[in-house]
């Protein structure tokens, strides 16, 4: 996808880790398997302005993208960072961050990462190197951590989905379940573990990214189950109460890097929305990039059967879930057959809602974005 501004932009939408593509040149895509997640996508939402959706192909190809494996021996590689000494620093999904060397040796798991939960689509996420990293070796990741006294563990999807969303809120909020965490540490000298590590922020683990002022954003998925609501949304809307759209959606929080919050952040000045949110209204925002012409972040989030977007994220906006979405419940997920159950109030969008730069009718699931300059 092209921006054009005072200088044209691409942005790049990664659907995986590069290192593990088992490819020695890019090919053509072979047509995509049966996805229980696309549903039958027979609404066609119309769009709020030309060119959100349905993009033509461009004009003329892009070039042939050469792909060198570095190494296969990775389990659920999820970011990676450049170190300046030309590695590579990676986490897994699973709890580990390794040290993947140019050449395919990976070594062992660092030391002294926290211990992680991993369920559903929760465990350990992005690492961002700090940008005085070659002086002081402070790095940023994020990761779903474990309640009190529950040690780490891989648990199956349903301890946090249908476990949780068939219990009333009442008894959700007394479960124990997990936390998400963005924390700070330091990279040893020998590169074999992290020292000082020190936890930041609470309520977001997907994605972090550096603002040109210096301070942090880090992007969270719906916490879904500090509401009365399920991880495919529901049929009625929130707006009686937007305090928990802004408290408990999808958001991106702001703060600085040492983890105090920015004296500018927009929700400063109401008691009951949380400070570090600076927006709101996504549901699983899994790929983030700043705007080198502008310096805003676009992130791209994930809807549930349809409806995955690019935002241009502002302060103090509202993207909309739960209340509207270009996406539908999920099929697979129905006991009475229905297909297609709208979402909130049903409609694609209201007023006090930002509308998607892009919206994608099927099912995308973009994992990350990156803007380059043509």
């Amino acid at each position: 996808m092209v921006w054009s501004g005072p200088r044209t932009y691409t942005l790049v939408l990664v659907a995986a880790v590069i290192i593990m593509l088992p490819s020695a040149h890019a090919q053509a895509p072979a047509a995509a398997p049966s996805n229980r997640y696309a549903g039958s996508v027979a609404r066609k939402p119309k769009p709020a302005f030309p060119g959100q959706t349905d993009a033509p192909p461009p004009p003329k190809p892009s070039p042939q993208v050469n792909v060198e494996i570095v190494t296969a021996r990775l389990t659920s590689p999820w970011s990676l960072a450049f170190l300046p000494d030309g590695n590579f620093l990676v986490t897994e999904s699973i709890g580990s961050i390794r040290i993947v060397r140019p050449d395919g040796v990976v070594s062992a798991p660092l030391s002294g990462v926290p211990g992680v939960k991993v369920v559903a689509a929760q465990g350990l996420h992005d690492v961002v190197l700090d940008p005085g990293f070659a002086q002081n070796r402070l790095l940023y990741f994020c990761y779903f951590a474990p309640p009190r006294g529950e040690a780490p563990a891989i648990w199956p999807t349903e301890f946090f989905y249908q476990r949780v969303w068939t219990k009333s809120l009442a008894e959700r909020r007394s479960m124990a379940i997990g936390v998400e965490r963005l924390a700070r540490a330091r990279l040893s000298k020998d590169n074999q573990g992290l020292e000082d590590v020190e936890v930041l922020v609470e309520g977001a683990e997907r994605r972090i990214a550096l603002a040109p002022d210096g301070t942090l954003y880090v992007t969270g998925a719906d916490r879904f189950r500090l509401y009365d609501s399920k991880y495919d949304g529901v049929e009625h809307d929130f707006t009686d109460n937007p305090d928990i759209g802004r408290n408990f959606s999808g958001r991106v929080l702001r703060i600085n890097r040492d983890g105090s919050i920015p004296k500018d952040n927009p929700w400063l000045s109401r008691a009951t929305v949380l400070p570090e949110t600076f927006a709101h209204g996504l549901r699983d925002p899994e790929g983030a990039a700043i705007n080198p012409a502008t310096g805003e972040l676009w992130v791209t989030d994930h809807g549930p059967q349809g409806g995955d977007e690019i935002d241009i994220i502002r302060p103090g906006r509202n993207y909309g879930w739960p209340d509207v979405s270009y996406g539908v419940q999920y099929d697979f997920q129905r006991t009475d057959g229905r297909k297609n159950v709208p979402i909130g109030n049903g409609a694609t969008s209201m007023p006090g809602v930002e509308e998607p730069a892009y919206f994608w009718l099927r099912y995308r699931a973009v994992r990350d974005a990156f803007l380059y300059r043509r």
